[in-house]
């Protein structure tokens, strides 16, 4: 088990922080356990709480996590620092701190499998909503012209003078049950954002497949991850959970969510703000962040920056569910590590 795993299994173990219950002791114990248990510095300490904070009620914002590690860091241990690191895991370890002597021993278990639609469930606690409440809660609202939504969003998520690369030219293939399935095909186009809005001014392409576009900038000379410039947002989306489910979970979980659309199939995609420093920091990041939502059920392929996420403001027929529409339900340029929905 490498010291990743470790972690996270850890993490598993430790309940949730509640509002009322000693909340705060409880994220100050995990931060000196992370910190000084396994050694960390205070920047992987955040990381790994950032981890464990969406199960919390309510979630911690991120300063104030980073509040928590740093406070741990000029704590003093009872124990050495790395002693949760030993070659006999972290059974029979005492977990508590100076400051806080919350919980004792934990006993290995066997891993608890669960669903991804049952943890969901649980993670929202009877929470629900509906696309007219993400509406309603967007700083930019999706005008009721949804053949508008790509321009609007080239409006709000792009600058001008990079360059944005969409496809709408698809091929069939095979998936892995046999079934043929359009797939976007070619290097599609690669234009400025403002020309891009004014072409699409005149009419959206259009395809019986709807169509796909890279959800950060490209430098016109490829489609491969060396030719993206601003490495701003990653993709979330779904392979086989309950549309209304998917709904309810982007808006509840606290995470940076620029915008959130419709794929005119049976799943949505959210584009996660990152603003990630370069290529590896991106791919850190983006594998980070899959980690933690895996068991969602979340599509963990989602990892290069270069990915296509699906084109609003055009029609699907192939693959189609509901009315096809691909649109927004959500955009908002400037989102925090915050709960869409209260």
């Amino acid at each position: 088990m490498d010291k990743h795993e470790r972690i996270c299994r850890y993490l598993a173990k430790c309940p949730p922080a509640v509002s009322g219950q000693n909340g705060h002791g409880q994220t100050f114990a995990l931060a000196c356990s992370l910190l000084n248990g396994f050694g960390l510095s205070e920047e992987e300490t955040v990381s790994y709480l950032m981890l464990w904070n969406p199960r919390c009620d309510p979630p911690w914002t991120e300063s104030e996590l980073r509040h928590k590690a740093q406070s741990a860091a000029t704590a003093q241990h009872s124990k050495v620092r790395g002693h949760l690191l030993g070659d006999n895991g972290f059974s029979k370890e005492d977990y508590s701190c100076t400051s806080f002597q919350a919980a004792t021993k934990v006993e290995p278990k066997p891993a608890l499998v669960i669903d991804p639609s049952t943890a969901i469930e649980i993670f929202l606690k009877g929470f629900r909503c509906v696309e007219s409440d993400l509406w309603d809660a967007s700083p930019i609202k999706p005008s009721e012209d949804w053949t508008q939504d790509g321009i609007l969003l080239l409006q709000h998520l792009f600058q001008p003078g990079e360059v944005v690369n969409f496809v709408h030219q698809f091929t069939m293939k095979d998936d892995k049950a046999g079934v043929k399935k359009p797939v976007p095909s070619g290097y599609g186009e690669s234009v400025e954002r403002n020309e891009l809005m004014d072409l699409w001014s005149l009419g959206m392409p259009t395809s019986d497949c709807g169509g796909w576009m890279r959800m950060n900038p490209m430098d016109g000379n490829g489609i491969a991850d060396k030719n993206v410039t601003a490495y701003r947002h990653i993709l979330l989306e779904f392979d086989s959970i309950p549309l209304d489910l998917q709904l309810c979970l982007f808006g509840r979980i606290p995470l940076p969510i620029s915008c959130i659309m419709t794929s005119g199939g049976k799943s949505l995609h959210a584009w996660v703000r990152a603003d990630s420093a370069d290529a590896t920091c991106y791919k850190d990041d983006a594998a980070m962040l899959l980690k933690m939502l895996s068991r969602f059920g979340l599509d963990a392929k989602n990892k290069n920056p270069s990915r296509l996420s699906r084109l609003p403001g055009v029609m699907r027929k192939l693959g189609a569910g509901g009315d096809g529409r691909q649109r927004l339900l959500y955009l908002n340029p400037n989102p925090t590590q915050s709960r869409i929905l209260p």
